[in-house]
């Protein structure tokens, strides 16, 4: 049987992305790992992969390899290097990752980032329909394969910081963490 101390997880969480949700989680490993599995920075498809193990242990293994190698993100038609975890921000208090709705009512779960490279802009910044309140958004697009990846924030009013940050489509993240 493979055990697992929900306390390691929870600290290693802490450090990748500083949430302190996880505090009342340690002592309800099942909760923590269906939390962490919601909200780690991973593809869709490693998502589900993850949701599906059999065991809380087993799951909450995995979470803790997944998030200790956890260091780059890249596009996933191209494998291009977007950003890496350090320059991952948190714009909620779930953390870097979050789903938001457009006005056509599709789903999208993006990762929030202080900077990007190799995106390319499309258009100009739109203030309506933000789903950050003081902030217009401008497509992004991969600078290599032309996927669409997500948006850049800017803020509308000089006061509000940060000044500007990444909405990375999780949808568009490489499987792997390489």
């Amino acid at each position: 049987m493979l055990i697992v101390c929900s306390e390691n997880i929870s600290d290693r969480w802490k450090q990748i992305v500083g949430e302190p949700i996880t505090d009342r989680l340690v002592k309800k490993p099942d909760l923590l790992s269906f939390h962490i599995a919601s909200k780690i920075p991973l593809s869709v498809s490693t998502r589900q992969e993850l949701l599906e193990i059999d065991g809380i242990s087993y799951r909450l293994r995995r979470e803790i390899e997944l998030l200790e190698s956890f260091d780059r993100i890249r596009c996933k038609n191209c494998e291009k290097l977007i950003a890496r975890r350090s320059d991952m921000l948190l714009m909620s208090s779930e953390g870097p990752l979050g789903a938001y709705v457009n006005p056509n009512g599709c789903v999208h779960e993006i990762m929030t980032l202080y900077k990007a490279n190799g995106l390319a802009l499309i258009g100009g910044p739109v203030k309506e329909y933000s789903w950050f309140p003081g902030f217009a958004w401008t497509i992004a697009e991969c600078g290599t394969c032309e996927s669409q990846m997500g948006w850049l924030f800017t803020a509308t009013n000089r006061k509000l910081k940060p000044r500007s940050f990444w909405g990375i489509r999780s949808s568009q993240v490489a499987d792997g963490t390489r």
